[in-house]
């Protein structure tokens, strides 16, 4: 689901805001005011027929259209009627609002227009839900539509400039006859804010968000070095941004797809043990003390001289990884059938805005990754102080604190965690990396922020940058091809999915086992033939 705030929602927060607003004038107050039960101003007066009509000093109304078609720009159903581009200006005028928050719900109004209508074939009364059309878009059809969506800053910079050198008060103009709400901006750096806003998808959010907010202080302060720059700096720089901006999407994007295909794979796993646990754990069982039986039998080849003593302290630590395995193999058999929750039943994630979670979880995987990609890995301040053998086993160890936890597992089909990996895991996960780099709490989201004083250094850094998210872009692809297609799961989900071949499979893991078992015997035969020479008996160890 898309992280979204409608049109509609946007004004009717910026509606409510009316009362509070301290640039809204004595005027204003007077005419459009609350009175008892009615509210100050309605859906209905933004309708140029309503006899208290929203409107300027001059008149001109904010509304073009009739009080029902104005009206129908609340409804997300089948009967929406899309807003005016010039009547929303005019609101944002109307309502005070600075170059930016009106810049986003003109592109949010804009937005809906072409993907609702021109991407997807919307049309009023025609049985579609327009909300679903906004909110249920996938990744991929969403970045393709972003990209498609180009509305002409020129265009949109000339109906700003007619509008507020009509209706803003003349007191609010500065002498020279520039305009202030516009903040300086010419042709071409409007057409970077345009490009830059759509980029980030800034116009997603509400108009009063703090991502908003953000976004607007750092642009303010951006904008200061851009316009002493070249034009050729000026264009060369919005391409770099944009691009910057556009991987980093894809990147959460497809970091985000590899997780919930890990907990997939999960998924597949935990019902594999609940259907084929107890045959495997004896199948492991055999198939170890099968290798250990092997490598004595060939040490005691290679070195004749050699006590069982001898041989068993030569593997006692090769073995050790091996054990581990198969100690995780019985635990995780025994959660397996455990982990199974029942509708209703601590259901973590259910109740939450979908859109929001999800963000959230993007937010922390973001910060996961970054800590575990190994170019900037070698950058972070606790590197320089773990030894080569440390460095060594680091990256294994940062990445294992990323697996799927039990209590990760379970969630009915239906259920937002069924399907994606928890928020709580991702924080759990990133704690620990945090904690194995001695690094606990540090911020690395530089999702605003561009490293370098001047517009030359923003630019170089901005290219570096790209570099490096291609390749992680790349990386991130081939690691989620590897979790499409790994072998093992796939091959034990069409298992799964054939309930009548089960007990064949159990009757083949149970006839693979007597022959490890078989060859186990044989084996240790001839090993204590070899023994017997020396005069030392090898006494097979009791069966586990």
């Amino acid at each position: 689901m898309t992280l979204y705030t409608k049109l509609g929602d946007d004004l009717d927060t910026i509606v409510k805001s009316f009362a509070t607003n301290p640039a809204v004038t004595e005027r204003q107050k007077q005419i459009w005011r609350q009175a008892g039960k009615k509210k100050a101003i309605t859906h209905g007066m933004f309708g140029y027929d309503h006899e208290k009509a929203l409107a300027f000093d001059d008149g001109t109304t904010v509304g073009s259209t009739k009080i029902n078609n104005a009206r129908r720009s609340w409804d997300y159903a089948e009967g929406h009627a899309f807003p005016p581009t010039e009547d929303v200006a005019r609101f944002c005028l109307f309502m005070h609002l600075d170059l930016y928050r009106t810049l986003a719900l003109i592109l949010k109004a804009e937005w809906e227009r072409f993907f609702a209508h021109d991407m997807n074939d919307w049309k009023a009364n025609n049985g579609a839900n327009l909300t679903d059309i906004l909110f249920g878009a996938d990744p991929h059809s969403l970045r393709g539509a972003l990209a498609g969506f180009e509305p002409q800053g020129d265009r949109l910079l000339a109906l700003l400039k007619e509008l507020v050198s009509r209706h803003t008060p003349f007191s609010t103009q500065s002498a020279n006859g520039g305009i202030p709400f516009l903040e300086g901006h010419t042709p071409s750096t409007f057409e970077f804010l345009v490009k830059e806003m759509i980029m980030g998808r800034y116009h997603f959010y509400a108009t009063e968000s703090a991502e908003l907010a953000h976004f607007t202080a750092h642009v303010r302060k951006e904008f200061a070095l851009l316009v002493e720059g070249t034009g050729e700096q000026q264009r060369v720089f919005s391409l770099e941004k944009a691009r910057w901006v556009a991987l980093r999407q894809e990147l959460e994007d497809i970091y985000l797809l590899i997780e919930n295909q890990r907990l997939k794979n999960a998924h597949t796993q935990r019902e594999w043990l609940i259907a084929f646990g107890k045959e495997q754990i004896a199948y492991v069982e055999a198939f170890l003390d099968h290798a250990r039986s092997d490598k004595r039998l060939n040490l005691k080849r290679a070195n004749p001289g050699w006590t069982l003593q001898d041989i068993e302290q030569r593997l006692e630590e090769e073995e050790m990884e091996g054990q581990l395995e198969l100690s995780r193999l019985r635990t995780d058999t025994a959660l397996a059938p455990h982990l199974m929750r029942r509708p209703g039943e601590d259901n973590g994630g259910e109740g939450a805005d979908p859109t929001r979670y999800i963000k959230e979880c993007k937010t922390v995987l973001r910060k996961i990754r970054r800590l575990l990609h190994p170019d900037r890995l070698m950058h972070h301040p606790s590197y320089k102080h773990f030894t080569d053998g440390q460095r060594e086993r680091l990256q294994e160890l940062l990445l294992s604190a990323l697996d799927i936890r039990p209590d990760e597992l379970g969630y009915p089909e239906g259920y937002l965690l069924h399907d994606m990996r928890s928020l709580e895991g991702l924080k759990n996960a990133l704690s620990r990396i945090e904690t194995i780099l001695g690094n606990p709490g540090v911020d690395t989201d530089e999702r605003l922020m561009i490293e370098g004083e001047t517009l030359p250094r923003k630019l170089e850094w901005l290219r570096r940058e790209n570099r490096i998210l291609e390749d992680e872009i790349l990386a991130a692809k081939a690691e989620l091809q590897a979790l499409l297609e790994d072998e093992d799961t796939t091959e034990k989900r069409v298992i799964l999915d054939n309930p009548a071949d089960h007990e064949r499979i159990k009757a083949t893991f149970r006839a693979d086992t007597q022959k490890k078992r078989q060859e186990i015997e044989r084996l240790k035969a001839e090993l204590n033939a070899l023994l017997n020479r020396n005069r030392r008996t090898y006494d097979p160890e009791p069966p586990l």
